[in-house]
């Protein structure tokens, strides 16, 4: 009598234990394949307006960090979100700002679009980007950024983890109205 309390004592343990582990698994793989639409597919992330593409890097230029356009927006909402979200905008890293600026102009000036709202965001980042990268320690200026980052990803890679939205781009899905 006294092994089958035992087992079922630990029943409940290791239970506890596999559901658990399961929760976590399948959190971490429906993770997964949510940044799959936004870092590798280009299908999903770059090809809007009935399969034509949106934005796409220039064939000769290589950014290893970023397969898609999308990756790029996406990738930056997140630096922004970790650098300056949650209050951390009051305690701002210039040097790091800065850097981040100039990494944006560069890539910027490898990325292709025809279309003239996306560009014109593109034109706005780029110009915020290089006050910040010349030293001006605007802070509106990196709030502004980080917004049209924040936009960008709603708008051109479908994100949808916030009820947050700024209005500040131009460029509107066709796909999302």
């Amino acid at each position: 009598m006294e092994k089958k309390r035992k087992w079922k004592l630990m029943i409940l343990p290791a239970s506890l234990f596999l559901l658990a582990f399961g929760l976590y698994a399948g959190y971490t793989m429906w993770e997964q394949g949510n940044l799959q639409g936004v870092k590798g597919n280009s299908d999903s992330s770059n090809l809007k307006n009935g399969g034509q593409t949106v934005a796409v890097f220039q064939e000769e230029s290589e950014h290893e960090n970023y397969s898609t356009v999308g990756s790029f927006i996406h990738e930056f909402h997140i630096k922004y979100n970790d650098t300056l979200g949650w209050g951390r905008i009051d305690s701002v890293e210039w040097e790091e700002q800065r850097e981040i600026a100039s990494e944006i102009i560069a890539v910027l000036a490898t990325v292709k679009t025809d279309n003239t709202a996306l560009q014109a965001d593109f034109d706005t980042i780029s110009n915020y980007s290089r006050t910040i990268e010349e030293g001006n320690k605007d802070k509106k200026i990196l709030l502004q950024l980080h917004r049209y980052f924040h936009d960008l990803d709603i708008e051109f890679n479908s994100y949808n983890k916030t009820n947050d939205y700024f209005n500040v781009t131009k460029y509107k899905d066709p796909e999302n109205g």
